[in-house]
């Protein structure tokens, strides 16, 4: 397996929650950011792939806080394995807290992408 510690390939999305998604008592709903972060998952390895990105093959998805109406969430994707069968993606999502002017996490997930074809270029 290799890691990426040289190659530090991430992106930083920001996700406000609006009514839209939230329950009738402000809460954001979890499917709402699940869905989210998948699409967030593909952004670092978009590059990778010659077509379309493929569908997750695995996932670990841990959610320890709860989001409220008018939060403003930071998701942070980042690529930290290959293999030769697949692509590791870790996501992390935050928001700032407004007291301490610190960032508390939300939820972290790891999403694995096949390599079905080679990559267009090499990671390491």
């Amino acid at each position: 397996m290799n890691t990426l510690a040289q190659n530090n390939i991430q992106t930083n999305i920001q996700f406000l929650v609006t009514k839209k998604v939230t329950n009738s008592n402000g809460f954001l709903h979890p499917h709402i950011l699940f869905d989210k972060i998948q699409i967030v998952a593909t952004y670092p390895i978009r590059e990778f792939y010659i077509h379309d990105v493929p569908s997750i093959v695995d996932y670990d998805f841990k959610m320890t806080k709860s989001a409220r109406l008018n939060d403003s969430l930071t998701i942070q994707a980042q690529l930290i394995k290959q293999d030769e069968k697949r692509l590791m993606v870790r996501i992390m999502v935050t928001k700032s807290k407004r007291k301490s002017n610190t960032e508390e996490i939300i939820c972290n997930a790891l999403f694995g992408f096949p390599l079905k074809e080679r990559p267009i270029r090499k990671v390491s």
